[in-house]
């Protein structure tokens, strides 16, 4: 009969059970642990666009009344309203001229600093020589430029865009003639960039095409509208629909 060595049995299921018990738990430690360390890169700042500064000076639509700042020289009110046509200026043309001082009705106003373009919208038909329905950049009489729709008989172009500059009472340049095919209706700009005068001429209001550029030396105080050498037949009157000051670089 075998001796059974019942201590080595127990010695080995002793080991056996130990291994396979859960290891002993280890106490939690009372230190917080560090927060996390915020990498992530600060919010940009979101930038607004620059505001485009606007270029609007002045702007009159002739609504009940002239807006301030207007004056009027050899006025006869007879021949200018606000009324028979609601929202435009309605002139019309009388005999006279600027250059010699003898104008009707030259509706002015103080010229803006710097460059600058005017601009209006007129219907106008001149039917005889010279009649003429205009923006003008004044200094006085003598010194002047005014572009506008006119009629000049001897002049191959006859009802058309006209461009004049006086200097000293003298027509200096061209006058830079341009047919009107068709309407009554043109818009009008002119621009002043320092000594130099440039005029636009549109049948629609929205293809301008340029007419002519002056150069003077004269020292403007005033800008405005005329309708006047109507020294022959009456044309109907001139009905400006807004007149208009941008500002330019």
């Amino acid at each position: 009969m075998k001796h059974i060595n019942f201590t080595g049995i127990i010695l080995s299921l002793t080991v056996i059970l130990s291994a396979c018990a859960s290891p002993t738990p280890v106490a939690p430690t009372d230190t917080p642990l560090p927060p996390p360390t915020d990498t992530a890169s600060p919010p940009t700042a979101t930038l607004e666009p620059s505001s485009t500064p606007d270029p609007l000076l002045f702007r009159d639509d002739f609504e009940g009344a002239l807006d301030e700042g207007w004056a009027w020289t050899n006025e006869n009110n007879k021949y200018w309203n606000l009324t028979t046509n609601p929202g435009w200026l309605e002139m019309s043309a009388q005999p006279g001229y600027i250059g010699d001082g003898t104008v009707k009705n030259l509706l002015l106003r103080p010229i803006p600093t710097g460059n600058f373009e005017l601009e209006t919208k007129v219907i106008f038909a001149p039917k005889g020589n010279f009649q003429i329905a205009a923006l003008v950049i004044y200094e006085s009489g003598p010194n002047f430029v005014q572009f506008g729709r006119a009629f000049c008989g001897p002049c191959p172009t006859k009802d058309g865009f006209y461009f004049d500059m006086f200097v000293d009472g003298v027509f200096g340049g061209q006058n830079f003639a341009t047919a009107i095919t068709s309407g009554d209706t043109v818009s009008l700009r002119l621009r002043r960039e320092g000594n130099k005068y440039t005029s636009y001429g549109s049948l629609d209001g929205a293809d301008w095409q340029v007419i002519g550029t002056h150069q003077t030396d004269m020292n403007p105080g005033f800008v405005g509208l005329t309708a006047a050498q109507a020294n022959g037949s009456q044309p109907g009157p001139a009905q400006f629909d807004y007149f208009i000051i941008n500002a330019l670089p």
